[in-house]
């Protein structure tokens, strides 16, 4: 009889070991985790995460796992959700690039939220069960990335709670009977509307709340608690069917397992928005850099050719009315990179969007649809070709296929480690225990007990 998918992920998560990861994937994985730190640190500043910590913080007085750039200690699902939101929070966290998810917000939050909660968890067994979670999550959305997108659906929070379900049921001990029933509770928590991302704050902690069910999926399938044993395939109400219309690659999600590693799709934030920006930003920045003598008042107008979904995504015509709004806008992020040179952290700000001379910059720019584009292979699916024309009557064509940070553009070491101190700063203002998160991070495998790393993301960590 054919193994469900189901079935082939909850073996593959029981049977993996530490030693069975290859170097390349634990060393990809630190890199991606600690980036994933340096957000979730920054997150920890911000209004909105303000407002999100002190309204679960007011639900429950438990005391199991901490939260990042703190004093304070909540509930497991508290400092999960918490966390795994303070990620999301400025947009500059990971992405896979098929599967369209932001893996760290989505596992992250969670999977150290109940290592530290259990206190006994290793180091070692820390990165083999966040192996699985980061893999896991990568694998459901690598062949439906688009497919979920159009459908209007969260993509991180409908495909992470799988992953962060992996992870816990690893932590647990589960056999792959448990396991299977806990990603079949689990399922039922996947979810999460894309229309949240375009004005609302609402946008940064839908990508992991969802997680919440791998916690309760995995704590109640080693009670004996069944869940949908064909949860991905079933055609009536199954994920798939679900999220997807029935449209997947059983071979991308489950095939070569052990030896094909998804994770390794994953890619990092340079700009402070949505991904599908980042190659205009690149575009426009090679621009500049070429062409010193034209200056933001030479330019008549910029056309950026994409994809439809990101065309969709533009935010073209709208006034912009929060800063989430301008980090998916796309004459925004064209306008600051434009007239600033950049679109991180200081460019996405309640006073920029009053701007005058960006909201008039802003009126040059227009986002089309490109059929050559759109019929690119998904790992292209970031091109862009942008139109300049100056006042002058000259037009300028510029081509961008992989953005900065994407696995074909990565970071250089210390670009890495730049990004995660101008975030993880904001929070934590002692440069030499920033060095030590790094140094920590980087040589998990060492560390004993994994509550010796989680106390150094926060203000007791001193």
């Amino acid at each position: 009889m054919v193994k469900t998918i189901n079935e082939q992920l909850s073996e593959f998560i029981v049977g993996l070991r530490y030693e069975d990861i290859p170097k390349d994937v634990i060393a990809h994985l630190k890199d991606v985790m600690l980036d994933n730190l340096g957000c979730g640190l920054f997150g920890s500043t911000t209004p909105w995460m303000a407002i999100y910590r002190k309204v679960l913080m007011e639900r429950t007085d438990r005391k199991e796992a901490s939260i990042w750039g703190t004093d304070l200690k909540t509930s497991v699902t508290g400092a999960m959700m918490i966390n795994g939101a303070s990620i999301n929070s400025f947009e500059l966290d990971d992405t896979h690039t098929d599967g369209i998810i932001h893996v760290g917000t989505g596992v992250l939050g969670c999977i150290t939220a109940f290592a530290e909660m259990l206190e006994s968890v290793s180091g070692r067994e820390f990165l083999t069960a966040a192996t699985l979670a980061y893999e896991v999550a990568c694998r459901v959305a690598a062949p439906v990335g688009m497919e979920i997108a159009h459908q209007g659906f969260n993509n991180t929070g409908s495909c992470c709670p799988f992953g962060s379900t992996a992870a816990v049921s690893k932590f647990l001990g589960l056999d792959a009977e448990q396991t299977k029933h806990a990603m079949g509770i689990a399922g039922n928590w996947a979810g999460g509307l894309q229309a949240v991302q375009f004005t609302s704050m609402a946008k940064r902690i839908v990508p992991s709340r969802s997680s919440e069910g791998a916690i309760v999926g995995a704590l109640l399938a080693k009670e004996g608690f069944t869940g949908i044993e064909d949860v991905f395939e079933n055609e009536f109400g199954g994920f798939y069917h679900c999220f997807s219309n029935h449209v997947y690659d059983k071979e991308r999600v489950c095939g070569d397992l052990g030896n094909r590693w998804e994770l390794m799709g994953i890619g990092l934030k340079y700009y402070s928005t949505c991904r599908s920006k980042h190659t205009t930003i690149g575009g426009l920045r090679r621009f500049m850099k070429e062409n010193p003598d034209i200056t933001p008042g030479d330019i008549e107008k910029i056309t950026v050719h994409t994809t439809s979904i990101t065309q969709k995504y533009a935010l073209q015509n709208q006034k912009i009315k929060s800063v989430t709004a301008a980090q998916l806008s796309h004459p925004y992020v064209c306008a600051v990179t434009i007239l600033e040179g950049n679109a991180f952290i200081e460019q996405f700000t309640e006073e920029k969007l009053r701007d005058p001379k960006i909201l008039d910059f802003m009126k040059k720019v227009e986002v089309v649809a490109d059929e050559e584009i759109e019929n690119l292979p998904r790992s292209l699916r970031y091109t862009v070709k942008i139109d300049i024309l100056t006042k002058d009557g000259r037009t300028f064509h510029i081509r961008e296929e992989y953005p900065k940070g994407h696995p074909k553009n990565p970071f250089t070491r210390e670009e890495l480690l730049w990004k995660f101190k101008q975030l993880a700063g904001k929070a934590i203002s002692d440069e030499s225990r920033l060095d030590r998160i790094i140094e920590v991070e980087q040589n998990l495998e060492d560390v004993e007990k994994i509550t010796d790393f989680t106390k150094l993301l926060t203000k007791q960590g001193a």
